[in-house]
Parts: C-alpha cells; sequence; structure tokens
C-alpha cells in the first residue's frame, strides 16, 4: 500500500512541476519603462495580454532588460486569440539579440487581425531566467516609410580599454556598431517624414571611446563623420545606476547624430560666426533629443531666449509639436529650402505670415510660467 502512495505521491508532484506558468497582464511589460523588468522561469514562459484590444494590432516591441544577456529573450512567438481559447500565431522570431540593455526588438505582424487577445511564449538560449524590460503594442506599423532606410557603416574603437568608463560601457552596450546604427535611424525619424527624403548621406560613422573630461563631440561632414565620447563622462553617468548611464548615452548619441544628418541654414555666415547659425544647429539637436524622451522635461523653466542654443532652444522647439505633430520636421525643412535662413522666417513659414518669434516665444513662456506654477 506504501508503494503506491508513493507512486501516486510522486506522480502528483511531477505533474504539478510540469505545469506551464501563465503570466497574465503584467504591469512591469507594459509601463513603458524596461527598467522595471519582469523576472520569468527557464525553458518557455507565456505572458498573456488581455486587454481586450479593440483594433488590429501591426507592430509590437520587445525590450531587454538591464540584466545580463543570457536572460535575454532568443526565441519568441506571438500569438493572437479571439476568444482566449483558440490561438493563431500572428509572429514568430528566432535566433534574436540585443544590441544592449534596456534596447527594443520592433516586429510588424504580417497579417493583423483584429484579436482581443496576445500571448508571447518566449525562452533564453540556454535555458536561463528570461528577464524582459518591457513587451508593447501598437496599432500603427511602425516600420511604415522606413523599409529602405541606409544604415551607415560604423567604425568602432576604444582608445583607453583600462578606462573604468570603458569596462562600464560594455556592460551597457554589447554591439556598438548595431546600437550607433539603430540610433541613426531613430534620428532620422523625428528629422525626416521619411526614408525617400532628402537627406545627408552619411556612409560611414567613427564612434569612439576616448578618456577625457569633456561629454562628446563631432566632427567631419557626410559621408564620413566622427564622434568621440568621454568614458570619464560614462563612468559619472553610471554612478546612479546603468538605467541612469543608458538614459544619458542614448540621449548624448542623439544629439551628435542630429549633426550628422541636419541640414545647416543658408545665407547667415556659418556655425563660428553667426549666432543665430549656432542657435539653430545646437537648438535643434536638442530638440530631437528631447522628442525622443531623453530629458528630464521637468528641467524646463521660463526664461532665456531661442537664440541661446541648446536646450533652452530645443525644448522650445520640441514644444512646438504641441502646436502642430510635425513641427520638428517642417522646423528643419525650412532650413533645407529657405535662401535666407532665421527664426522668425522659419516660424512665419511653419504657422502664416500673421505669426512671429517673438509671439510665438511670449506663448511658449506662458505655458512654462504655468507649468511652473502648477
Amino acid at each position: 500500500m506504501k508503494k503506491y502512495l508513493i507512486f501516486i505521491s510522486s506522480c502528483l508532484l511531477f505533474a504539478c512541476q510540469s505545469q506551464e506558468k501563465v503570466s497574465v497582464n503584467v504591469p512591469e511589460l507594459t509601463d513603458g519603462n524596461p527598467s522595471t523588468a519582469w523576472v520569468g522561469g527557464p525553458k518557455v514562459n507565456k505572458i498573456i495580454f488581455d486587454n481586450q484590444f479593440n483594433s488590429p494590432i501591426q507592430s509590437y516591441k520587445v525590450y531587454s532588460s538591464g540584466n545580463t544577456p543570457e536572460h535575454d529573450p532568443v526565441n519568441w512567438t506571438l500569438q493572437g486569440s479571439y476568444d482566449g481559447k483558440s490561438w493563431v500565431v500572428v509572429d514568430e522570431r528566432k535566433d534574436q539579440s540585443f544590441c544592449s540593455r534596456f534596447q527594443e526588438k520592433l516586429c510588424t505582424i504580417a497579417n493583423p487581425s483584429n484579436y482581443k487577445q496576445y500571448m508571447l511564449e518566449a525562452e533564453t538560449a540556454n535555458g536561463d531566467s528570461l528577464i524582459l524590460g518591457d513587451v508593447l503594442f501598437y496599432e500603427a506599423n511602425l516600420r511604415a516609410g522606413w523599409e529602405d532606410f541606409k544604415y551607415p557603416r560604423v567604425n568602432f574603437k576604444v582608445l583607453d580599454p583600462e578606462a573604468k568608463g570603458s569596462e562600464t560601457y560594455q556592460t551597457l552596450v554589447q554591439n556598438p556598431d548595431e546600437y550607433v546604427q539603430y540610433h541613426t535611424q531613430k534620428v532620422a525619424e523625428i528629422l525626416f517624414f521619411s526614408a525617400k527624403d532628402t537627406m545627408n548621406d552619411v556612409q560611414e560613422i567613427n564612434y569612439t571611446l576616448k578618456e577625457y573630461d569633456g561629454v562628446s563631440a563631432k566632427s567631419g561632414n557626410p559621408p564620413s563623420i566622427a564622434i568621440v565620447y568621454s568614458t570619464k563622462h560614462i563612468q559619472r553617468s553610471a554612478e546612479e545606476s546603468l538605467y541612469k548611464l543608458d538614459f544619458e548615452t542614448r540621449g548624448v548619441l542623439y544629439h551628435e547624430l542630429v549633426h550628422a544628418y541636419q541640414f545647416e541654414p543658408k545665407g547667415i555666415g556659418s556655425y563660428s560666426t553667426n549666432k543665430e547659425f549656432w542657435a539653430c544647429i545646437e537648438g535643434m539637436a536638442d530638440a530631437v533629443r528631447a522628442q525622443a524622451g531623453l530629458f528630464d522635461m521637468s528641467t524646463r523653466k521660463p526664461g532665456g531666449n531661442w537664440m541661446d542654443g541648446y536646450r533652452t532652444t530645443g525644448f522650445f522647439i520640441q514644444w512646438l509639436t504641441t502646436k502642430d505633430p510635425d513641427a520638428i520636421r517642417k522646423f528643419h525643412l525650412t532650413v533645407r529650402d529657405l535662401d535666407v535662413w532665421s527664426f522668425d522666417k522659419a516660424i512665419k513659414s511653419m504657422f502664416g505670415p500673421e505669426s512671429s518669434i517673438e509671439c510665438i516665444w511670449n506663448e511658449y513662456q506662458e505655458f512654462l510660467t504655468k507649468s511652473t506654477n502648477k
């Protein structure tokens, strides 16, 4: 009798252990913050997103976490369901890798349908516990218009490999070439309407880590440009957290890559000889960084002038998107198209001849004052 009891108990234990764990509506995966990671188990993990979607999903993103790469998903399947019982495979990915921590993989769904629920089945390469940063769904095809974007060649170099910042950078970024290429397209998506637009032909980026006291700098002009990034700044940024380093590294890279792809004002001198030229160039770079969500926007304060450049000008240009979602792109087009460029002419071109830089700037200042007093 005891033998049978032992046998039955063993079978029940095995059955419990072999049951698949299914997670449903995990908050950490839909909060838009890949640092709030979800920790799964080894082998295949199943996660159901039971949000009762009202429209077909055409794109989704899977994010790596801040943990080590062996915990990243390598193979996954996305399934859709109308009733939560029958499931249909809508997308499948194999042998995936992430170029950095907190990095997205954008996937499109070939045959979208009005599924009410989605289930992600994912696993790591060698049976380690799966850790995901985020899984986000989109009704739009986020690749549309950018399928033919031309990625530049990247030459990555570390001048001071013994520097602490160099080692820290490797913890954040596993594939520097792919990492830089990814950001070139993200910058272009903010500056231009599609990959078919006229843009600078950036063919080569020499990206270098160097031990020095600054932050970063871009030199050269298309087709070949160079960017240097300070390992001292890397280490300072990493003191708070790896996520803070990620935030800063992406933001700095956005800024420098804008300088590679942006048009330059015509008819008003040069970067070193004309303040309006300089303010436009540096303001646009920070506007794109702000639009990408890579500034702490709570630091915006009233005051200054649109000619102050960098964040003061950049936050203003980014704020224009509250008046027109395409404002940054249209502002950039004025830089390309106006024979003698100025901030006032750009504003008039965008919002009509009755507008002026003074009026729009004052409106922006009123917005900042109200926001500060809340």
